[in-house]
């Protein structure tokens, strides 16, 4: 089950005692800020993890950090790298051919230029694209009839290693008139030769775009690991290393002259000259963290960590309220019958305040502790040689 950024926030009214209404103590905005302020803290002991495929360069070690899944939650920290990914030459080249598109009669599309790209499927990931095919509808002709979809071969020819066959083809299309692929559907065998495309432009709005790189061959078993030094090149000198060089976005030609890590972040693997990349056909597999999303549109916050943004965020907006320390009297009525003291009051709320955030650091210390030992648990499959990814 997910949740959103308002479910926090009644959350946290609730158990503030800040029902809907004219006098509530918090503004929206200022639960917010709180909230956000949960979710940074929470981020630094648990994390989002997520990875992104980095092309090698030929006999290079030091790399830019990957691109982020979210621009608005860039990368913090490297948190594990493999590489390679996989068994060099067991992949499948991709299609060499594009489908056959021809108009149908009906009105899903729009009218104007469309185009077609297909990759392969593996037990493992998906090639790059083959080659595009474009078509124009007419008006009453607004379907496109796909055939002579490319089949993949029987499978790799590379001796020795577990056997990789295509399972499946993703084909990809652009809006009208545009030049940009989105994934349009999978068909899921190696067989089927045609396809009618009846989804409109709409559909195609929050589909991932084909792949650059090819990750359809045999994953190395157990996966190689590799020891890394982050916003560092081998020297560790005041400047990137390979300037101008295989430092652009994602490993791409491109420039990060000047202080190591401040103009472009980057990671050095700790590499032997026998597991230097030959080529570019290489993958490394870069996990990284970044901050957790948690708005309108949805969270990478497990469900049940959810109590942990709330007390964090209750917390702190109990930090930031500051009006009992703002109205305390001391009264006494002329007759010395009745005393009024709210001196206490100061006391009782940074007592009440202090209490929030000892069990939000304790949740805090749980959460780490839970994580560090998954971490510990990974298996190690006895020594390895050194040169075992050369054998």
């Amino acid at each position: 089950m997910t949740f959103l950024l308002s479910d926090i926030e009644n959350a946290v009214r609730q158990d503030l005692f800040d029902p809907a209404g004219a006098n509530q103590r918090w503004a929206t905005s200022d639960i917010d800020r709180a909230i956000d302020k949960a979710v940074i803290r929470y981020s630094e002991y648990y994390p989002n993890i997520a990875y992104s495929d980095l092309g090698s360069q030929p006999f290079q070690r030091t790399y830019p950090y990957p691109t982020s899944w979210n621009s608005s939650y860039p990368v913090l920290w490297i948190e594990r790298i493999l590489y390679p990914l996989q068994v060099h030459g067991s992949y499948f080249a991709p299609p060499a051919s594009a489908p056959t598109a021809t108009l149908a009669a009906g009105s899903a599309l729009g009218i104007g230029s469309y185009q077609y790209r297909v990759t392969f499927l593996s037990q493992g990931g998906e090639t790059s694209v083959g080659p595009a095919v474009s078509i124009t509808t007419t008006s009453g002709n607004q379907n496109v009839l796909l055939s002579n979809l490319p089949i993949g071969p029987a499978g790799t020819g590379t001796p020795g290693i577990a056997s990789n066959t295509v399972i499946g083809r993703n084909i990809y299309r652009t809006q009208v008139g545009g030049n940009t692929f989105y994934y349009l559907t999978t068909i899921g065998d190696n067989t089927t030769s045609t396809y009618s495309d009846t989804s409109s432009d709409s559909v195609l709005n929050t589909k991932p775009q084909p792949p650059t790189l090819n990750t359809s061959g045999v994953f190395y078993w157990p996966p190689l690991e590799r020891n890394f030094a982050e916003y560092s090149n081998i020297y560790d000198s005041s400047a990137s290393l390979a300037a101008g060089g295989n430092l652009g976005a994602q490993g791409a030609v491109g420039s990060a002259a000047g202080p190591t890590g401040s103009a472009e972040p980057t990671f050095t693997l700790l590499l032997n000259n026998a597991d230097l990349p030959q080529d570019s056909t290489l993958i490394l597999r870069v996990f990284y963290a970044t901050k957790h999303q948690l708005d309108s549109l949805g969270t990478t916050i497990p469900d049940i960590h959810r109590d942990i943004i709330v007390l964090g965020a209750c917390t702190y907006c109990m930090e930031a309220y500051q009006v009992p320390t703002n109205d305390n009297f001391d009264f006494q009525d002329g007759a010395l019958r009745d005393r009024l003291d709210d001196s206490k009051i100061p006391g009782a709320w940074l007592a009440a305040l202090q209490n929030k955030r000892r069990q939000f650091e304790a949740r805090l210390q749980e959460i780490k502790q839970a994580r560090d030992y998954a971490s510990s648990a990974i298996a190690h499959w006895g020594d390895v040689p050194r040169y075992w990814t050369r054998l």
